[in-house]
This record gives structure tokens, C-alpha cells and sequence, in this order.
């Protein structure tokens, strides 16, 4: 059943009420967000689709934390984002969210396997988080690569690295940018399979920015973000 773009569900993980993005570069104001309404329920798969310059990694750095609206507001289980201070996000960020980056962002002088160990190098558990990253890179196809370093990965590989990495914290909501761009058909269908399995088994939110349309049909519901508005879902 499709369900609309601005649906505001009482399970929301996040949600956004009038979403303004300003940014200004010299004299010019640049509308990236033009007062768009959006909410991500747990367990639920959210594809956002769009061309260049549309808004989606604006919309992903809002929900990310990693930005505030210029206008409006965004809640994260009910708490304005807008409050929250730079060490606050920080740390709802470690606590909640889990990133896929399309340029990987992979620490060169570690192993595939510190690397997805990396979000947790502060936590008092050091033999746990080294079995749950391993877990993590096995259940990616990766459990023969453990100590390779990035160079010594393909981009395919890396990809699944920083896939294992963004599930460390156990994330209620994933954001993933194109995350099976880098993929064969067969691996990110293995991606795409685990997603359904974290949303099904963990009630896992996942976002998804993507150009492909394969990955995008596999979405519960799709979001077309055009010139900064929002123009229907599927």
C-alpha cells in the first residue's frame, strides 16, 4: 500500500515538520530545503531519489545531525534537533544513527577490520567490539579480509567495509548514499538483504539515496526530492 510522503507516524524515529535549508554564499541565498514535511518510522525502508542538485544530501545531513534547518523543525523521537548542542548531536549521532558514505572514508593505516571499530575506540569493551566488528564484516562477505588494509581492497569491498562500520553501534536509523553504487549485482543484492534483515529483526530505519532504481523499488516507499520539494511518494 503506498503510503505519502509527509505521513507523520506515531513510531517515528525522525521527522520534519516545514523544513527550510538556507545556505548563503556571498550575496546569494541558496533555498536548498523549501519547507518540506517527511517522517521515518522505525523498521521502516525509505528510498530518496532525485537529480543533482535536488536537496537529498541536504535532506541526509539533516537527518544526519550533521546539520539544523534554517527554518522549521526536525525531531529525533520527539526531541527538537535544533536544540541540541554540538557535543549533544555528537553524541545522538553514536547513539541512534549509522552512516554509508559513497567516498568510503576509510582510515588508510587500518585494517578493514579497525576500521568498522572505529566509532567505538572510546568504549570500555574492546573484546566485544572486536567480535562484533568481525561478525559484522562476515555477514558482508568479508570475514577472509579482516586485516587488509584499504589499499589492498577493491572499491566493491570497501564499500562493504564502510556497510559493516555504519551497523558498529547498532544503529536505529541507517543513512546510506548509494550505498550498492560501487557493487555488483550479486553483492549489493547481498547489501540490500541485509537491510530487510536489520529492519525485520531490529526494527532498523533505513534511509537510502540512490540513482538506481533497482535499489530504489526495494524500498518500503520513495521519495522524489526535486528542486528542493518534495513532489510525491511511492
Amino acid at each position: 500500500m503506498a503510503r505519502s510522503v509527509d505521513r507523520r507516524p506515531d513510531d517515528a524515529v525522525i521527522e520534519g515538520h516545514d523544513v527550510v535549508k538556507e545556505y548563503h554564499t556571498g550575496e546569494q541565498t541558496v533555498r536548498a530545503l523549501k519547507g518540506i514535511d517527511f517522517g521515518i518510522a522505525s523498521g521502516e525502508s525509505v528510498a530518496v531519489v532525485g537529480p543533482s542538485g535536488s536537496g537529498k544530501s541536504t535532506l541526509l545531513n539533516l537527518l544526519g545531525l550533521l546539520d539544523v534547518p534554517t527554518d522549521g523543525s526536525v525531531t529525533l523521537y520527539g526531541e527538537e534537533t535544533a536544540t541540541f548542542s554540538r557535543a549533544d548531536r555528537t553524541r545522538k549521532r553514536k547513539d541512534v544513527i549509522g552512516f554509508v558514505f559513497q567516498s568510503y572514508f576509510l582510515i588508510p593505516t587500518l585494517t578493514a577490520r579497525e576500521n568498522v571499530e572505529m566509532p567505538r575506540l572510546l568504549d570500555r569493551t574492546p573484546e566485544r567490539t572486536r567480535e562484533r566488528a568481525t561478525e559484522l564484516l562476515e555477514r558482508v562477505g568479508l570475514g577472509d579480509r579482516l586485516d587488509h588494509y584499504p589499499d589492498e581492497l577493491s572499491g566493491g569491498q570497501k564499500q562493504r567495509v564502510a556497510v559493516a562500520r555504519s551497523l558498529i553501534n547498532d544503529p536505529a536509523l541507517l543513512l546510506a548514499d548509494e550505498p550498492t553504487g560501487n557493487l555488483d549485482r550479486d553483492t549489493g543484492d547481498r547489501i540490500l538483504d541485509l537491510f530487510d534483515e536489520l529492519r525485520e529483526t531490529e526494527d532498523v530505519a533505513v534511509v537510502t539515496v540512490t540513482h538506481d532504481d533497482y535499489v530504489a523499488t526495494a524500498a518500503d516507499r520513495v521519495v522524489r526530492l526535486i528542486d528542493g520539494t518534495l513532489r510525491g511518494g511511492e
